[in-house]
């Protein structure tokens, strides 16, 4: 057996006795490393899922924004090519809209002079001494309204192109200010042809 000598005075390990080896320090600092090695690897892969899942997310958003892009697309070139087809059917186009608003005031002079016509025809019927004058007078009377109602007539087609054209001018790109003054000058135009306030 091996005996142990007494202590050293100085109070420190007796002099005899083997050091004391200080491996669990060593031991400890790499359990504690292992332990951040580990944290710091499970974090790394809650984050990669984390990116993989909001990369998924923004390829998915993307794909319903390039989707509603191309039925946004689809639908304004379905109104484009709805408005087209209208317009030839009406034979309406932009440049129209100057001339459809001359060949308003042109509708509406004819309107008045047909009226006038009827009114003097109606005046030679209640002045015609004979029925022949009477007969002819009224003739010429009917006649006189039928042409103002054909004025009429064609103030109203004439004032439907003139508001299809300025409506059709947003779709060629025309600010919403100038197509709102048209429309403001064809209603004006159109309540004074028809004789509405």
């Amino acid at each position: 057996m091996a005996t142990v000598g007494p202590p050293d005075p100085a109070g420190g390990p007796p002099a005899d006795a083997a050091p004391k080896k200080h491996h669990n320090v060593w031991l400890w600092a790499s359990i504690a490393l292992a332990i951040a090695v580990v944290g710091l690897l499970v974090w790394g892969l809650n984050k990669q899922s984390d990116l993989n899942d909001a990369n998924d997310d923004v390829a998915q958003l993307e794909s319903q924004a390039d989707q509603q892009k191309d039925s946004g697309s689809a639908i304004v070139a379905a109104t484009k090519s709805a408005y087209d087809d209208l317009k030839q059917q009406l034979g309406a186009t932009n440049d129209d809209l100057e001339q459809t608003q001359d060949d308003l005031d042109q509708a509406q002079s004819d309107a008045d002079q047909a009226q006038k016509d009827a009114a003097a025809a109606k005046q030679d019927a209640a002045e015609s001494k004979s029925q022949t004058d009477k007969a002819n007078a009224q003739a010429d009377e009917a006649k006189a309204d039928a042409d103002a109602a054909k004025s009429k007539a064609a103030i109203v087609t004439d004032c439907a192109q003139a508001y299809f054209s300025a409506f059709g001018q947003l779709l060629d790109g025309t600010s919403a200010e100038q197509v709102k003054q048209d429309i403001q000058g064809v209603t004006a135009d159109c309540k004074g042809a028809l004789g509405g306030t």
